[in-house]
């Protein structure tokens, strides 16, 4: 049988208009109507469409389909819907590709009343499509699609196929008089709800697909929207790949049927010319000639005019292009009053973006600026809610062997803290490092010296607090553990706990009244809660300290919503007359939201490190107080945590440095102070000092219990070992008449000292050796498990240090003499290659640099030295112990550091 041809076509076309494609009195019969698309969306078709749908097919399965219109029968194939006497004249598809064609010659075979197929499914191969044009020409039966929405009919309230409209199509879809044919189905809808916006309605929305072959394509629709009274005007969206837009127009052209009606028409996808397989739909892809340019310059042939532009608009009685879709609406009513026709109704609402949601953080120019505006039930309440929520989430999880805070970079061999390397954090100071273990976030250079007050008023105690300490020195305590003992004993004290607690207050303020930084004017409602919540009639007690505090929070010229609610607290208990309750834990609750708050807002930091951030400013501070070494002659130490504050200013790094050498520092001593301090943060929180922290927070302890971990988890093999290397450099240069390590003219033989060192070393390995000793003691501080095997081999944190130095003028007399001796190591045969000398290194000469004036003088012991060594370490480690402590409190488990079973074994 050879196929039908209907003219002006020269194959069967059955549809002569719009009308005929689908209507009221369409029947429908669902292929697959259990399958998890169908399921959805053929309830609300039905219901839309006033029960169309007579039956549906579910392979291997017999039921019903439950909708508001009455249960839809379902049958386990297209002869049994047949068999029970359902008559459909349109089916609809849902099934996988590869049973398409099989189910299309099914529907033909059964039944003789049918007229059209619409194929919602989505990349039907090239060979099924062929296969199904084929049957349905010769059958004389129209395919919609494939890889559609289906078709609907806006005046008999009508659709079929997929979800045009969406969940609520008669809100979408309202009568009127044009017709839409789109490759896009979201689109479709999309377009028929912006149309509304200058008054136009619509006729017959198509679905068209974007498969490779698309069945109803646009010389079909246009010759059926011509024939069909209704449609005054058409909408075209258009994507690359095909050639069926030329077809049309040159039909149009060739006056193949009398074409009249304007169209307005969006060709999208000019970014896929260059591409080589498809992206998105399957037939959206160019070949030759039938790129988004080309079609784009087809349609502006056929027009006679250029791309609409809404500042300059210009149309023809034919219509016009629009380079975007919001542009459609706009085009279409100059084409209508083009032709002199009114728009169907009043215009619906507008196409100006309302956001309902906006990023607070980013300052845009004044035009860019959109207000956000309230949503639409029940969206409101679930966005008033979520706004409620702040800072970032995580999931729980074990993290015994994890860190989401530090690593060690697999490739460099550094390690990291939130992404950056102990060697960029060496050249910050131990305030902004503090900060940015917790906030992840360098700190704005405005939060500084707020920074700094904090720790040092921090650093404020009773001098009778230091006896406890004393009685673990005297006892031969090492640092870790006098300072742990001190540090256990903060608990969660009450300071820290009231401070929480207003820190929580604060946030549940911002958020429950949603002000943010477009607040202009706060509301009354919040005035009154702060009145009855956070103020009172009682005194609170005053100190010059709290003066203090208030004064920064007023002077703060920050424009984040945390200051502005703070400092209007504050004008409003003057107002009011009344006192700010807890006012000292107030304002360290104040100033604690105002730094943190923009990390926090940008979910970098959960609320919980934000509300917790004055206990590990306050336990730091602690550490650096109970670490002075010589307590009795340190003037420094005295003056820093006697209750004046004139001191408290300066900075936190400074201050440090002279509890711990009881001097002022020069700035090449602070540089080097703080580049010990950096590369120390962290080595990977597979160290037993962070292990020691997160098995901790696993226990479920208290901030400070959780230092006091990684304190205990230190010793003379983890920190303390730093002396051993101290220790080989004084014992080298004992007798060198060495004045000052700094001076690169010292006048010391480095190369002498070093070849002694190297003779002395090679005899002591040859005669262990001999002995059979192969576990000898090693030189400290050279070679490396990971930086060796090349001629010579360089440890790159140790070379980014020197070379830090040597740009800052910085000279290191013992730096110096570990390079020649590495080299004389080499040359004297000791060694097969040149060793690295290692990180460890630098951390020895710039402490032994740092005491050498201390110990020439004979102001510190050797067991000083050794205890302020192991004290800069720890310096170092409990900053980065901060991140590791908040992250396992993030994201960690109780109990999560726990060794399973299986992994025990018990030894003889």
């Amino acid at each position: 049988m050879r196929p039908i041809k209907t003219k002006p076509f020269d194959y069967f076309v059955g549809i002569q208009s719009l009308e005929e494609l689908v209507n009221k009195d369409s029947r429908v019969c669902i292929v697959n109507i259990l399958g998890s698309e169908s399921r959805k969306v053929t309830p609300v078709s039905h219901e839309y469409s006033g029960g169309n749908i007579v039956a549906g097919v579910q392979y291997g399965k017999h039921g019903v389909l439950e909708t508001r219109r009455g249960d839809i029968p379902v049958y386990q194939s297209v002869r049994d819907v047949m068999h029970e006497g359902h008559a459909f004249d349109m089916g609809v598809i849902y099934l996988p590709p590869s049973a398409v064609s099989q189910a299309v010659s099914e529907m033909i075979q059964l039944n003789e009343d049918l007229k059209r197929i619409v194929i919602v499914t989505e990349k039907v191969s090239l060979k099924d499509s062929r296969n199904v044009r084929y049957i349905c020409q010769e059958a004389g039966v129209d395919v919609i699609g494939a890889n559609c929405l289906g078709v609907a009919n806006v005046w008999d309230h009508v659709r079929v196929g997929g979800a045009l409209g969406g969940d609520h199509p008669e809100e979408a879809l309202v009568k009127g008089s044009v017709a839409i044919h789109s490759n896009s189905g979201n689109f479709t809808t999309t377009i028929a709800e912006y149309l509304k916006t200058k008054g136009f309605g619509i006729t017959t929305a198509v679905s068209s697909g974007k498969d490779v072959i698309i069945h109803f394509a646009l010389p079909e629709f246009l010759f059926a929207a011509q024939n069909d009274s209704r449609t005054k005007a058409i909408v075209l969206y258009v994507e690359p790949g095909g050639y069926y837009e030329r077809m049309a127009l040159e039909m149009i052209r060739d006056r193949k049927f009398g074409f009249n009606k304007p169209i307005v028409v969006c060709v999208t996808g000019r970014w896929k010319k260059n591409i080589t397989r498809a992206v998105g739909h399957a037939g959206a892809l160019a070949g030759s000639g039938d790129d988004a340019l080309s079609k784009e310059q087809w349609f502006d042939d056929y027009f006679g005019v250029e791309c609409f532009d809404p500042k300059h608009p210009a149309v023809s009685k034919r219509g016009v292009r629009v380079s975007s879709i919001q542009s459609i609406p706009e085009a279409m009513k100059y084409v209508y009053e083009k032709i002199d026709e009114a728009p169907d109704f009043e215009p619906h609402g507008d196409l100006s973006l309302k956001p309902w949601l906006g990023d607070k953080l980013i300052r845009v120019p004044v035009e860019l600026d959109i207000p956000i505006v309230k949503a639409m039930p029940p969206y409101d309440k679930q966005i008033q809610e979520i706004n409620k929520q702040v800072g970032a989430h995580y999931l729980r999880q074990s993290m015994r062997n994890k860190s989401g805070a530090s690593r060690m970079h697999p490739a460099t061999q550094v390690s990291e803290l939130h992404g950056k390397s102990v060697l960029d954090l060496s050249q910050h100071t131990m305030e902004e490092n503090i900060y940015f273990s917790l906030g992840k976030v360098m700190p704005e250079s405005a939060d500084i010296p707020t920074i700094n007050l904090i720790l040092n008023l921090f650093l404020k105690m009773d001098e009778s607090r230091m006896d406890w300490v004393d009685i673990g020195r005297n006892n031969g305590a090492t640092p870790n553990a006098y300072i742990g003992s001190q540090i256990a004993l903060i608990g969660n004290k009450s300071l820290l706990a009231k401070t929480k607690a207003q820190i929580q207050e604060i946030i549940n303020l911002i958020r429950e009244f949603g002000v943010d930084e477009r607040t202009t004017h706060f509301p009354e409602e919040m005035d009154e809660y702060i009145k009855s919540a956070m103020l009172t009639k009682d005194p609170q007690l005053k100190s010059e300290v709290s003066e203090m505090l208030m004064k920064e929070i007023k002077k703060s010229k920050k424009q984040c919503i945390a200051v502005q609610v703070c400092q209007h607290i504050i004008q409003l208990a003057e107002a009011s007359q009344l006192e700010i309750r807890d006012t000292y834990e107030f304002l360290l609750g104040s100033i604690a939201t105002c730094i943190f708050w923009t990390p926090m807002l940008e979910k970098r930091i959960t609320r919980e490190a934000v509300e917790d951030s004055m206990t590990y400013f306050y336990v730091v501070s602690r550490i650096v107080a109970y670490s002075v070494i010589d307590r009795p002659n340190n003037k420094f130490w005295k003056k820093l945590i006697d209750a004046r504050i004139s001191n408290i200013n300066a900075s936190f790094t400074e201050n440090a440095f002279k509890i711990l050498f009881n001097r002022a520092p020069t700035a090449a001593d602070l540089y080097e102070f703080k580049t010990l301090i950096g590369l120390t943060i962290t080595n990977g929180p597979g160290t037993i000092s962070a292990k020691g922290a997160k098995e901790s927070v696993s226990a479920r302890n208290h901030i400070s219990m959780a230092f006091v971990g990684y304190l205990s988890n230190t010793g003379f093999a983890h920190g303390g070992n730093g002396f051993e290397a101290v220790k080989f450099l004084l014992d080298n240069f004992k007798g060198s008449a060495l004045k000052d390590p700094g001076d690169k003219q010292h006048g010391i033989d480095l190369n002498a000292i070093a070849l002694r060192v190297v003779k002395q070393y090679a005899q002591y390995k040859q005669e262990a050796k001999e002995l059979g000793n192969l576990d000898y003691a090693k030189i400290p501080c050279v070679n490396h498990p990971v930086f060796k095997g090349n001629d010579i081999n360089i440890d790159p944190r140790e070379k980014f240090v020197r070379t830090e130095f040597e740009q800052k003028a910085i000279y290191n007399v013992f730096l110096d003499f570990y390079h020649r001796l590495v080299q004389g190591l080499f040359d004297e045969g000791v060694t097969k290659n040149v060793f690295c000398v290692n990180i460890d290194a630098v951390l020895a000469v710039i402490s032994l640099k740092l005491v050498w004036n201390e110990i020439q003088g004979g102001t510190f012991t050797e067991k000083q030295v050794q205890d302020l060594v192991f004290t800069m370490f720890l310096f170092g480690r409990a900053i980065g112990t901060i991140g590791e402590i908040a992250d396992h409190r993030d994201r960690g488990t109780d109990m999560d550091c726990r060794t399973p079973q299986k992994e025990l074994r018990f030894v003889l």
